[in-house]
């Protein structure tokens, strides 16, 4: 191998020992945590095909919704994903500092347990563009929710 490429080949693996590369197969875990479902209220559901996804979170967070606030951190919104009537897994959402972009999502097995084969970046593209509605899809439904 000449010195050249081997001077780019090291070069190349600090950089992505440093985090300029964000190459991921799987998701990794963070700092999302599983709420206790029970304890969240349900107050949208969108219906795709065999898709149904039930939304949930907390009176606290639905109120802070309504009255144009940022939501308290800590807050948790949550994906029941089930198809074809089976829960297949969870996307938690989960607000972890301050500041209204201080999101990170999780995926979750039924069993609250991490499923791993899920790229959470996708997230974060996606929800980016929902800033301005608190990087929810369904904050239409959170704030017409009455009950």
């Amino acid at each position: 191998m000449s010195l050249s490429i081997a001077r780019s080949l090291a070069f190349a693996a600090a950089l992505a020992g440093a985090g300029f590369f964000a190459i991921r197969a799987d998701a990794e875990q963070n700092n999302v945590t599983f709420p206790v479902i029970e304890d969240l209220t349900h107050y949208t559901t969108v219906e795709r095909r065999i898709t149904v996804e039930h939304m949930l979170t907390t009176p606290e967070a639905l109120a802070a919704i309504k009255a144009g606030t940022q939501v308290p951190t800590g807050t948790h919104i949550v994906l029941q994903d089930f198809q074809s009537g089976v829960l297949t897994r969870y996307l938690i959402a989960q607000k972890l500092g301050d500041g209204a972009a201080n999101w990170q999502y999780q995926w979750f097995w039924p069993d609250g347990t991490i499923k791993a084969d899920e790229r959470t970046d996708q997230c974060y593209s996606c929800h980016r563009s929902w800033e301005n509605q608190q990087f929810m899809f369904t904050h239409d439904g959170a704030v017409s929710f009455d009950g």
